[in-house]
């Protein structure tokens, strides 16, 4: 009994004593409590950056969908991490140009910085790609 009451104890100051870092932190949807993240310059510079990939980008397969990026920002603005979804004009789950385009698009996204934060919270930022007639639409 000793043992357990024991091994519980440091079992317990263990898990406690573990250093969080600010990814870590729960994250807070972007539509409530007045939390807001968005990059510096917000649209136009989102475009920008995805502007190259956009003009290259003329033959997608398959030609009509959407891909959602879904990057987590911290509180400070740091980035943490990216989902991403990828729908056909089904809205079935799909992969364009073979999972290639979203290998680029990630890497694209996880070096935008200048992330401005309305409060100190842990959020998400959504970017939306259209894709229609094989080429990258539309970035909102």
């Amino acid at each position: 009994m000793k043992k357990l009451l024991t091994f519980i104890t440091v079992f317990t100051f263990l898990s406690f004593s573990q250093d969080k870092t600010e990814c870590d932190e729960q994250t807070i949807p972007y539509y409530t409590y007045g939390v807001n993240s968005r990059i510096q310059g917000e649209g136009p510079t989102l475009r920008n950056v995805f502007k190259d990939i956009q003009d290259s980008k003329t033959n997608i397969k398959p030609t009509n969908g959407f891909i959602t990026l879904r990057l987590s920002i911290s509180k400070t603005g740091k980035f943490c991490e990216i989902e991403t979804f990828q729908i056909d004009e089904k809205y079935q789950n799909t992969e364009f140009n073979n999972g290639e385009l979203k290998k680029e698009l990630e890497r694209i996204a996880v070096g935008l910085t200048n992330w401005k934060r309305d409060e100190d919270y842990k959020t998400f930022n959504l970017i939306r790609l259209k894709i229609k007639n094989g080429k990258i639409e539309e970035i909102f």
